[in-house]
């Protein structure tokens, strides 16, 4: 996933916990409740996850909103350098975008509730308080090294690591002219304002992707040590998470099979509100993903922090459990926790 390493100063306050995942970078204040930055950090572990769903997990309103966070993942793969990556930002914080030709700053400054912009070729980035002075790209290997899940820093680092960085500008070169930090945004940058657009179509690794055929790793079963979340049907029964599961009102099996076979789980539609082969469940981690299996109706994803999301024919979200999905006809799918414990745990 690349190299990931955090930066404490001296006698300051971190000022940010941020959350890192497999498929994405979090920067909250660190005085947010600990109870949002578990949220996100159930998801570490997940492949897949949605940059609206993250931000629909942070109270922005409200007595206590995060008035300042940054969510960082990655879109679709290209044949460019780098990768490309959605930021959403809002409040003091500043994400410095770095590719094989220098770098930019991207911030939201006072524009609200947030705002997004799409990035190509990225080769690193560094996210912190908007003031910070901007690094050389030779100092994106910075840092303590990090791996997966949180920790309290003032700045955090991030690059590939397979992927020469650009050697800093010469010592008498003029300050700032390798990498204008603020420069307006180019032909490969989009920016969108507010909530209502939807920041990412493919959320995945933030690191250098594999050219593997999509949702090869769909169908990969759950390994034995990991197979303990399940979910609840309407009727009552409970089906464990030991594969991927096809819920509709007569599931078929994928036309091209990987790995294990798919569970098959027929459920009843009176007005046919449900497809066929309407949604997939399948657990990555600690954590389940779903999967509209392009329905008819779509599907209402309601978890049990946050709004309720609408799951777009052919959308993946990552979930926790205690989350329900509403796929029509009264079938609502629940997702339970491990044997034993409750969805806070």
């Amino acid at each position: 996933m690349g190299r990931v390493g955090y930066q404490l100063e001296p006698g300051r306050q971190a000022g940010w916990t941020f959350v890192v995942g497999r498929g994405f970078i979090a920067a909250l204040p660190d005085d947010t409740p600990s109870a949002v930055t578990a949220t996100l950090a159930a998801l570490v572990t997940a492949p897949h996850v949605e940059a609206e769903a993250l931000v629909a997990l942070l109270p922005l309103g409200g007595e206590t909103p995060t008035a300042h966070f940054a969510v960082i993942v990655q879109r679709a793969p290209t044949d460019e350098d780098g990768i490309p990556v959605s930021v959403i930002a809002r409040g003091d914080v500043a994400v410095d975008v770095f590719s094989v030709g220098g770098s930019r700053r991207f911030s939201a400054g006072g524009i609200r509730p947030w705002l997004l912009a799409d990035f190509r070729s990225v080769i690193g980035l560094t996210i912190g308080f908007a003031g910070r002075p901007v690094v050389p790209a030779a100092g994106l290997g910075s840092g303590h090294p990090f791996g997966l899940g949180s920790v309290d820093a003032t700045t955090l680092f991030w690059s590939l690591s397979d992927l020469a960085l650009p050697a800093p500008a010469p010592a008498d070169a003029a300050p700032g002219a390798a990498d204008p930090p603020d420069d307006p945004p180019d032909d490969a940058t989009i920016i969108h304002a507010g909530g209502n657009q939807s920041p990412a179509d493919a959320d995945t690794v933030l690191g250098r992707p594999a050219r593997a055929t999509p949702r090869a790793a769909a169908a990969h079963p759950v390994r034995p040590a990991e197979a303990r979340l399940r979910f609840r049907l309407p009727n009552g029964e409970e089906i464990p998470l030991d594969r991927p599961s096809h819920v509709g009102r007569r599931p078929r099996p994928p036309r091209i099979a990987s790995g294990a076979p798919a569970r098959l789980v027929n459920v009843d539609s009176p007005t046919s509100a449900v497809s066929g082969t309407h949604l997939e469940i399948r657990q990555e981690g600690s954590s389940v993903v779903v999967t509209d299996l392009g329905s008819t109706n779509g599907s209402i994803v309601i978890p049990p922090r946050g709004r309720r999301l609408r799951l777009h024919p052919g959308q993946s979200l990552t979930v926790l459990p205690g989350t329900t999905v509403d796929i029509g006809d009264g079938n609502i799918i629940e997702i339970l926790p491990a044997a034993g414990t409750t969805p806070a745990q």
